[in-house]
């Protein structure tokens, strides 16, 4: 076994003639972790919050060591001074929220989902498109050193055609809170919540390929879907080569190991637990049945100067706010990491998945993602 230490990243703050000014939606726990993220990032300052609350927006601004607060979301969309606005509110407010942004010409990063719906993600990029602005889903694990080099093995076709992929995220969801966003019925189960992290690993493994089918299974508690096993098949314009698979569980009633699996012809690629924050890629090559050579690339996360985040790994955020700056910086609409396309093929996913686990609604794929 080869190991290679590819990566290493300063988690000092270092001043920058021309940081990029990010003004954050919220000050929930996400919010928190994005804003100590960025004080972390060389390039990048955290300039205004705001919050329905102006006492929770004073508050948190304190905490972060953040400039200006303000009592309302709209305050900080107008702020002529902001120069990305990320939302972190919930999931029900993203499209609000995000149109309003994109209206004002602001460059958008919206956390995940982008939407609760593919029409509303379809809205959102035509908007962007309309009014040539910035806008990004806070797809965040597209953004790690480990998920590059994963693409750029699939590309060389060192592992061979891709066969299949399989993944598994799972939380414990609170049951005894009721009341929490998880539970929601618009916005909540385990699907919108963390199902797009598996859910995007098909352009991944299948960059050439087209979305053919969705079918998927699982379980519904207090009305939203609590347990789900999915499959994905894509089709490729060349008839010789075989549909490929993408398959995963995602659930909120365990804790599960969260690891990603690439089966190619000439070998398999994995992404270490958790997946989701990526520092660990093995390459295993095809060495003849049951044997393989393994190559394992380490990609540390960046050090972290924090004792307590909300969520773990959130110190990875350092990679999406430094492709989102330097994507800003250079006038880009779009992440090259991930794009429009990319959004509303794994929003129109997402809305199968939700659809049959939750009322059973059919395999048509004639609803395109790409309008």
């Amino acid at each position: 076994m080869a190991t290679r230490r590819l990566f290493s990243f300063s988690s000092q703050s270092q001043s920058s003639t021309n940081p990029v000014k990010w003004g954050i939606l919220s000050a929930g726990r996400i919010a928190s972790d994005y804003a100590k993220a960025i004080s972390v990032t060389e390039g990048a300052v955290a300039l205004a919050v705001g919050a329905r609350c102006r006492t929770k927006a004073e508050e948190f601004a304190a905490l972060h060591g953040i400039d200006t607060s303000y009592g309302s979301y709209h305050d900080v969309i107008t702020s002529p001074d902001v120069d990305v606005v990320y939302i972190a509110t919930t999931a029900d407010h993203h499209f609000e929220w995000a149109k309003q942004s994109l209206r004002a010409g602001k460059p958008t990063v919206v956390e995940k989902p982008m939407t609760l719906s593919l029409s509303d993600t379809q809205e959102l990029v035509g908007l962007a498109r309309e009014n040539n602005t910035f806008l990004m889903e806070g797809m965040w694990t597209r953004c790690f050193p480990a998920m590059h080099k994963l693409r750029q093995i699939i590309a060389s076709g060192e592992l061979g055609q891709i066969v299949y992929c399989q993944g598994d995220f799972g939380w414990k969801f609170p049951i005894d809170q009721p009341n929490d966003r998880i539970w929601y019925k618009e916005s909540g189960g385990v699907t919108l919540d963390i199902g797009m992290y598996c859910a995007q690993i098909g352009r991944v493994a299948f960059p050439k390929g087209r979305l053919k089918d969705v079918r998927a299974t699982g379980t519904v508690k207090n009305g939203v879907d609590y347990s789900v096993m999915a499959t994905v098949t894509y089709q490729h314009d060349d008839e010789t080569v075989e549909d490929g698979l993408l398959q995963f569980a995602v659930t909120g009633a365990a804790n599960t190991e969260e690891r990603l699996v690439i089966q190619g012809t000439k070998g398999r690629a994995t992404l270490d637990s958790p997946f989701h924050v990526p520092e660990r890629l093995r390459i295993h090559k095809d060495q003849g049945r049951g044997e393989t050579n393994e190559v394992v690339y380490d990609y540390p996360l960046p050090n972290d100067p924090f004792v307590v985040w909300n969520n773990p790994g959130s110190i990875g955020f350092c990679h999406q706010i430094n492709e989102v700056s330097k994507a800003v910086r250079e006038g880009k609409t779009e992440c090259d990491w991930y794009t429009w396309s990319d959004s509303l093929e794994v929003a129109l996913i997402v809305d199968k998945i939700v659809d049959q686990v939750r009322g059973g609604e059919s395999n048509d794929m004639t609803k395109s993602a790409c309008q």
